[in-house]
């Protein structure tokens, strides 16, 4: 790995993003180098069309939530990463994830894409799409997909 680009984290703040998190630091801290952490500002907005009363209120209320849930997001980041000793920097992002994700590799010449896998079936991801499916065929550099670690009671339910 070369000791100067960094290792770019992008999380959605998800569960499948936590163990992703944990690789990404520690993938930095193994070599070296910092990690960039992005998170996409998303908003699920009504049917298309609605422009009934009170419609630019609740959309700004709800970007202002995704806001600070966001940068909520990225100071915790931050401060793992901070006590594992990897110099971290974090960019709160709006648009489409991948594209977003993929111009901030770019803009910082990532060495190395981490990104959670939330383990949907094929089913699923034709109608909420696959970030990670996205960056695997979209990213300027290669992408670590962390694929979520099975949980001890489906382990047992399968014995």
């Amino acid at each position: 790995m070369n000791a100067t680009r960094p290792i770019l984290f992008a999380s959605d703040g998800s569960p499948s993003a936590a163990e992703a998190q944990e690789k990404a630091i520690e993938l930095a801290q193994l070599f070296g180098v910092p990690l960039v952490v992005v998170s996409v500002v998303h908003v699920a907005l009504p049917a298309v069309g609605y422009t009934g009363y009170g419609y630019t209120t609740i959309v700004a209320e709800l970007t202002e939530n995704e806001r600070k849930r966001v940068e909520k997001l990225l100071a915790s980041v931050a401060e793992a990463a901070d006590a594992a000793g990897v110099s971290c920097s974090t960019v709160a992002a709006d648009g489409f994830a991948v594209d977003e994700i993929c111009r901030q590799a770019s803009d910082y010449d990532a060495q190395l894409i981490v990104v959670g896998s939330h383990g949907w079936g094929a089913a699923r991801r034709v109608f909420s799409g696959s970030v990670s499916t996205g960056l695997v065929h979209s990213a300027p550099c290669p992408v670590l997909v962390v694929r979520p670690q099975p949980q001890a009671n489906e382990h047992a339910a399968a014995a």
